[in-house]
C-alpha cells in the first residue's frame, strides 16, 4: 500500500493544482475581489506612510505593556474607532518586486502536494474498510475541513466578503473532488483471493 500512497499523493498534488488553476481562472476565482477606487491617492498615502512590510490590521489596538486600568481606557478608545470605521486588513510590501509568477505556482503546486499526501494516507490507512465513492467523499470532506477552517476565520474576524468566502469553499470543494477520484481510484484495496 505504500507505493500507493505515494502515486495517489503525486496524482491528488497534480489533479488539485490543475483543477484549482482552472477553477481560478473562471469568475469563481474572482468573486469577491474588487479594485481599489483612487488607487494611486491611497498607494501613495501608503508609500508616505508605512514602511515595513507585514500584515496590517485598523484600527490597530495598542499592544504595549499597560496597567489594568490604562487596558481598560485603551480597550474604551479602539471599541470607539472600530465601531467608528473604517476597519480592515492590509498584507503590505512598501518596495516594488517583480512578479515572480513561475515561484508562485511553484509553492503553490507544492503545498497541493503536500495536502495530497496527507489525503492519500488516510486513504491508505482506510482502503481496506472504504469503497471508491467513500474514499472520494473523505477527500472533499478533508478540503472542505481546509476551506472552513482557513477562510471562515477570516470571514469572522477580518471582514473578508462573505462572497469570496463562499467562492474560495466552492473552488476548494471542486478541486479536492477532481483529486479525489484519481487518489481514490489508486488507493483501492488488493483484491483478496
Amino acid at each position: 500500500m505504500g507505493k500507493k500512497i505515494v502515486l495517489a499523493g503525486l496524482l491528488g498534488g497534480v489533479l488539485v493544482f490543475i483543477v484549482s488553476g482552472i477553477v481560478h481562472s473562471t469568475k469563481l476565482g474572482e468573486v469577491g475581489i474588487r479594485a481599489m477606487p483612487n488607487e494611486n491617492l491611497v498607494l501613495n498615502e501608503m508609500h508616505n506612510s508605512l514602511h515595513e512590510p507585514g500584515f496590517y490590521i485598523f484600527p490597530a489596538p495598542n499592544l504595549t505593556p499597560m496597567s489594568k486600568e490604562q487596558k481598560q481606557e485603551e480597550e474604551a478608545r479602539y471599541l470607539a474607532k472600530f465601531k467608528q470605521g473604517p476597519t480592515g486588513v492590509l498584507m503590505y510590501k512598501p518596495g516594488g518586486e517583480d512578479l515572480n509568477f513561475g515561484k508562485l505556482l511553484a509553492v503553490q503546486f507544492v503545498i497541493g502536494l503536500v495536502a495530497a499526501f496527507i489525503a492519500a494516507w488516510i486513504l491508505g490507512v482506510t482502503a481496506r474498510a472504504t469503497s471508491f465513492g467513500t474514499r472520494v467523499a473523505i477527500v472533499v470532506l478533508i478540503g472542505i475541513f481546509a476551506e472552513i477552517y482557513i477562510n471562515f476565520p477570516y470571514w469572522n474576524w477580518y471582514g473578508f466578503p462573505m462572497n469570496y468566502t463562499i467562492g474560495h469553499l466552492v473552488g476548494g470543494v471542486v478541486a479536492w473532488f477532481g483529486a479525489g477520484l484519481g487518489m481514490a481510484a489508486v488507493t483501492k484495496p488488493p483484491v483478496t483471493p
